[in-house]
């Protein structure tokens, strides 16, 4: 790969000692940190897996940033007690990022205007080595929802068909016409240039309910040809016609268009989140705008999010999503399992369900989302069903 970052140096301010405290080193992993260097044919590490057996952990925005300065060090012993091959980080929304970018001052989340820290790097140098001294790959996750923005500019929030504008959803005008695709495109970019990492993912890519407003409506007349909105005969929206969902469905693989554009020639893989399917159309979710098929031209994987406990995406199990989409591509479909649930996060117990459908599969991407959600009860699951190289040090 033409990648020439060394990821282990220290973040900015740090001593190597001080770098070793916070992170917890092994000698193992120090050996790594020491030798980590991208070439043109590859690392000089030996991976923790390759393509064909990837076990992910997806580390939210909320743990990146944590106050807690054991926070990190414990995810962190926590993959190695897993076998974790990979690690998703977020790097935070368009309007609330974790790390210092002086172009974008007006970007940073709270955490990082108050410490000046990259978060982000931060946590790369933490996980992206085992205890073992293996490598780790590094997928940087970047969320298109928005929250602070919207309250400092109103007119590029979502509407939805009773009239109400959203606080974290944007319209399809605002990307195309407000700016959100380039800076979309410039954050991705940045990230590879900064954190060279092995893919960038994007998650929340989608139009589900909230793309009524005015300029909407000026945006769908303009792709449809059509005069007005689809009505039902009582003269209400028809928020199920076909033509509002191919709108949708293009404006989303336009989006995803311009990432994959702009990291071409960088070697970085395109991955991004899907919504799994909740009837019998297998095309994916164009109620969302995620058009699977399309958006596999753009995208070298999709992570089809399977949340049992979100009655969006909990309607089918790993073994079917397996049947439907990994068994025909297993190289661009990963399924994601998630921990959300109406009560706080799902049970031990229906983690290790999907968590052993997904090792009969032989599905060979699984990650799982967030830690936030993973009490010890599921770290002990992931070690049974992924195995664990240590014993009860990590907590069991």
């Amino acid at each position: 790969m033409l990648l020439l970052s060394l990821l282990c140096v220290p973040p900015h301010g740090r001593t190597s000692a001080e770098t070793r405290i916070y992170h917890s080193v092994s000698a193992a992993r120090e050996q790594c940190l020491n030798t980590v260097q991208w070439t043109e044919n590859g690392s000089n590490n030996p991976m923790e897996s390759d393509a064909s057996s990837a076990r992910v952990i997806n580390v939210g925005f909320e743990d990146v940033t944590s106050a807690d300065p054991g926070r990190i060090p414990e995810i962190a012993k926590q993959l190695d007690s897993v076998n974790a091959t990979g690690v998703s980080i977020s790097v935070g929304r368009l309007d609330w990022i974790g790390f210092p970018w002086a172009e974008y001052k007006n970007m940073e989340s709270s955490e990082v205007a108050s410490t000046g820290r990259d978060y982000v790097r931060e946590a790369i140098d933490a996980f992206i080595c085992s205890d073992r001294g293996a490598r780790r790959t590094i997928s940087l996750n970047i969320d298109t929802l928005l929250g602070r923005e919207l309250e400092q500019r109103p007119e590029i929030a979502g509407v939805n068909a009773q009239g109400e504008a959203s606080k974290n959803w944007t319209s399809i005008s605002s990307w195309k016409y407000s700016g959100l695709t380039d800076r979309l495109t410039e954050l991705a970019s940045e990230l590879v240039q900064r954190y060279s990492p092995d893919s960038i993912n994007i998650t929340e890519m989608m139009f589900p309910s909230y793309t009524f407003g005015d300029a909407d409506l000026t945006d769908f007349q303009k792709f449809s040809g059509m005069n007005s909105w689809p009505l039902h005969p009582d003269g209400l929206i028809d928020t199920d016609a076909a033509a509002i969902y191919e709108w949708r469905s293009d404006a989303v693989g336009n989006i995803m268009a311009e990432v994959a554009t702009q990291l071409s020639g960088t070697e970085v893989e395109l991955t991004m989140d899907v919504r799994s399917p909740k009837n019998g159309d297998l095309r994916g979710r164009l109620d969302s705008g995620q058009d699977y098929a399309a958006l596999l031209k753009m995208v070298d994987r999709l992570n089809i999010w399977n949340f049992q406990g979100i009655d969006s995406t909990g309607y089918y199990a790993t073994d079917q999503l397996a049947g439907f989409y990994v068994d025909q591509d297993p190289t661009r479909y990963g399924i994601e399992i998630g921990l959300w649930d109406s009560d706080g996060a799902v049970s031990p117990e229906a983690l290790e369900k999907e968590l052993l459908l997904a090792e009969d599969c032989n599905v060979p991407y699984v990650s799982i989302t967030p830690t936030s959600l993973m009490d010890q009860g599921a770290w002990n699951v992931l070690r049974r069903v992924w195995g664990s190289p240590q014993t009860a040090a990590t907590g069991e």
